[in-house]
């Protein structure tokens, strides 16, 4: 197995021209692609125990595909939306951004 490709995301170091890319790949907005939306189950919103909905983020294979792109061609200029869109799920190390509520920083295998 080749090395892995750890996947973090820092909002901070995000350019324009990053957004711009990644809209032309994705054919929609970074904020709209990555937007958290409500859990259905049986037609119904989840609730948490505070009453209120509970919500996911799902991430397309081609949102994914432009995060690793983008994130791997800060530290790998030389690296190619071909090069993301080879890169094997096993691979993908998802890691929490700094400051992410949702994570501890530690990596999760996604």
């Amino acid at each position: 197995m080749t090395e892995s490709i750890s996947l973090r995301i820092d909002p901070d170091n995000l350019t324009i021209g990053d957004l711009e890319d990644f809209e032309d790949v994705v054919g929609q907005p970074i904020y709209q692609a990555l937007a958290p939306r409500p859990v259905i189950v049986d037609g119904k919103r989840v609730l948490d125990e505070k009453g209120r909905p509970e919500l996911e983020t799902q991430v397309s294979t081609k949102a994914l595909k432009a995060l690793i792109w983008i994130s791997q061609r800060a530290v790998n200029p030389d690296f190619t939306l071909a090069d993301a869109r080879n890169v094997k799920v096993g691979e993908l190390q998802i890691v929490a951004s700094e400051g992410d509520p949702q994570g501890n920083g530690e990596g999760q295998n996604g």
